[in-house]
């Protein structure tokens, strides 16, 4: 990064920081239209949220609201109920909502500062309703470029029978694999390729880009090797040795994102971000790191990290074929070959791996994003994979 590229760096963290320490201690913020991002869920006003969900229902109002829960990790998370006046209610507007918002100084600085907020507000507000998956819709998804505030309302699944299981507890069954392949498959086909990407969807960074801007923005790279260095001992010896390949390999990794056809990847596929609908079916939920690039990253990540080794060993054959027919089922001419799709498939798991040791390689002066003991498990089953694979061999030079 030059001078003068750390010195503009300096000035955006240094603003970030001043702002939120302002809506902290200085006036209550009052919310009045969209153009408005709220900071948290408390700032929220009956106008505002009027504004979000009443807008194709003339004559509907917000009467009330209440925060009702919520938990922090990268985000602000918040359950909400509202209250409508007699033409809301005949109309059946929702009641039960949930909200994200990048509220804390840690989650504007790694959210905000690299943009990744921005790109989870294009995918609500201008992909989502594109899709056919199993994944919560949103009625609103903000992004402040000057206060890097960022907000999103969605539908709260739960009222309806959806559940999200702690991970540790979210046995994956081979049923359970399938559909997982089959939601990968669902929203990489439909956008497989698109001219959208440099049109209406062009504010979304090619998956390479979105990596560089995290390493020159937040010190991704020592935190994730600090990581590594705490994971050593869950990992196969072989990865245990070769600490000082593990970046410039992954690296690489990135470069192979020109070699296919560009599609949208969510590019965080742990267990823990996988929710599932009334009828226990897999779905797919927080698309805070939407990127473009090369399908094979969304692949390889949800099997190494939602699998149980044994399972992705005896199953993963079998799942990269039924991909691979299920892009062609769905129209995609484009598509990898079963050879092609096997190789693309060992050598992209660095990023999920990357994102594991990124996860536990905090300071003490930063908020935990995932409870320790699951961080490990799925390191564990990404470092297995990454051995098993050779993966380092396949990308050394």
């Amino acid at each position: 990064m030059s001078l003068i590229e750390k010195a503009s760096m300096l000035a955006m963290a240094g603003a970030v920081v001043g702002g939120v320490a302002r809506e902290r201690i200085g006036p209550a913020i009052t919310l009045r239209d969209l153009a408005e991002v709220p900071p948290t869920a408390d700032a929220l006003t009956t106008e505002w949220l009027t504004a979000a969900l009443c807008g194709g229902t003339p004559g509907a109002a917000v009467t009330s609201l209440e925060i009702t829960g919520g938990s922090d990790g990268t985000s602000s998370r918040r359950a909400i109920r509202v209250e409508y006046n007699a033409v809301g209610r005949q109309a059946g507007l929702p009641t039960q909502l949930f909200s994200k918002a990048a509220a804390g100084v840690f989650s504007r600085l790694l959210l905000g500062l690299t943009d990744i907020t921005e790109g989870e507000a294009v995918f609500y507000t201008r992909i989502r309703g594109d899709l056919d998956v199993r994944s919560p819709r949103a009625f609103h998804a903000g992004f402040d470029r000057r206060t890097r505030r960022s907000f999103v309302l969605l539908e709260d699944l739960t009222s309806t029978g959806w559940s999200f299981p702690a991970p540790m507890d979210n046995t994956v069954t081979r049923e359970d694999a399938d559909a997982i392949v089959e939601q990968l498959a669902s929203y990489h086909a439909a956008m497989w390729d698109s001219p959208r990407f440099r049109t209406d969807l062009s504010a979304l960074k090619r998956a390479d880009r979105w990596q560089a801007d995290l390493d020159r923005r937040v010190g991704f790279e020592s935190r994730t090797m600090r990581g590594f260095d705490r994971a050593v001992a869950v990992m196969a010896d072989d990865l245990g040795r070769r600490r000082h390949e593990l970046y410039p390999a992954f690296r690489r990794s990135l470069e192979l994102h020109a070699e296919a056809p560009p599609t949208l990847l969510h590019q965080d596929l742990h267990l823990g971000n996988w929710l599932r609908d009334p009828d226990g079916q897999m779905g797919l939920y927080d698309w805070q790191c939407v990127a473009v690039g090369h399908w094979a990253l969304d692949l390889s990540y949800a099997l190494a990290g939602c699998l149980a080794t044994e399972n992705r060993r005896a199953w993963e054959e079998e799942l990269v074929r039924t991909y691979c027919a299920q892009l062609a089922s769905r129209g995609v001419r484009t598509g990898p070959s079963f050879d092609e799709a096997w190789t693309a498939y060992r050598t992209h798991p660095l990023h999920a791996l990357a994102f594991g040791l990124f996860t536990l390689g905090g300071t003490r002066f930063e908020p935990e994003l995932q409870p320790r003991d699951y961080t490990l498990a799925a390191i564990r089953r990404i470092a297995a994979f990454v051995s098993d694979h050779a993966t380092l061999d396949l990308l050394a030079r």
